[in-house]
């Protein structure tokens, strides 16, 4: 079994299609029909069922993380022998779940840029909860950041500080209380634009605080993962948004106007990785977390 046996496979699990695989890796379809062969024949079992549509069998579905892996320990091997101190290549694999991009991550991928500039940076979705750690597992990330409490068994685990949420209102709103806090009972009195999936923790957290106060849930105007229309909304004034800090310091700056939240702190952020050796970009950016 050779590394392009395993690139090629894939190649082919991702595109689905023997053909889309060939063009993407720039070479022959008979190549790559020939290589499946080839590993089918290794492993002594069919990996695809073959029809109109490539299919996994049970045992190819069970070759795909032990071939993302060794595939990223190729890459890992390669990237350290090429760039151990310098980094003047490679690529960091990172995994976020949905509201943890803006703060604490933008933050730290500037200056993991401004440190390593040559080093691509990948950022991709990851469920919240148990299932986003799947990215982990198969190989598709180094990096996890997610709001699921630490540790998890098998993963080193860094908590991140995150701001504390704030709720941006219209600038046509006339309502709002006097100060520069809002407390719970006058929060929920506005209908509310949520940026926060039901599944976040940082979700639960807050309905959790609203149910043990004894009030009434806000009403849920706009609930979405896409943030960026969030704010078109909030300054037309469809509702109230409950924001991270930078968000909405920036909110306010188009006219918004913001107040904190008396709340104990909602949101969490914790830093996965395997305890597989991490390539060169990945040991970078962990080592810029925990300073």
């Amino acid at each position: 079994m050779e590394r392009r046996h395993l690139a090629q496979f894939i190649a082919v699990v991702d595109s689905e299609s023997i053909s889309e695989a060939a063009r993407r890796l720039h070479v022959s379809q008979p190549a790559v029909s020939q290589s499946i062969r080839e590993l089918e024949k290794t492993l002594d079992t069919p990996l695809f069922v073959r029809g109109r549509r490539l299919t996994l069998t049970p045992a190819g579905r069970a070759l795909v993380g032990p071939a993302r892996q060794t595939l990223r320990s190729f890459d890992n091997a390669r990237a350290a022998v090429q760039s151990v101190e310098s980094l003047h290549t490679g690529r960091l694999d990172l995994a976020v779940v949905h509201g943890l991009a803006v703060d604490p991550l933008a933050p730290l991928l500037v200056r993991f840029r401004r440190r390593y500039p040559d080093v691509t940076v990948r950022l991709q979705h990851a469920p919240f909860g148990v299932e986003g750690f799947e990215t982990l597992r198969r190989g598709e990330a180094e990096l996890l950041l997610t709001d699921h409490p630490g540790p998890f068994p098998k993963h080193s685990s860094i908590e991140i500080p995150v701001s504390d949420l704030m709720v941006a209102f219209s600038p046509k709103t006339t309502d709002i209380p006097a100060g520069d806090t809002v407390d719970l009972a006058d929060l929920v009195r506005f209908p509310l634009i949520i940026g926060l999936p039901e599944r976040s923790a940082s979700q639960q957290a807050f309905v959790a605080e609203v149910a043990s106060a004894n009030l009434p849930l806000p009403t849920l105007v706009v609930e979405t993962e896409h943030r960026e229309v969030i704010l078109p909304l909030l300054l037309e004034g469809v509702g109230a948004a409950v924001l991270s800090a930078p968000e909405a310091m920036a909110a306010a700056s188009m006219g918004a106007q913001i107040r904190r939240i008396d709340l104990p702190p909602l949101r969490s952020c914790v830093l996965y990785h395997r305890h597989d050796p991490l390539s060169p970009a990945a040991s970078a950016f962990v080592a810029l977390v925990r300073s």
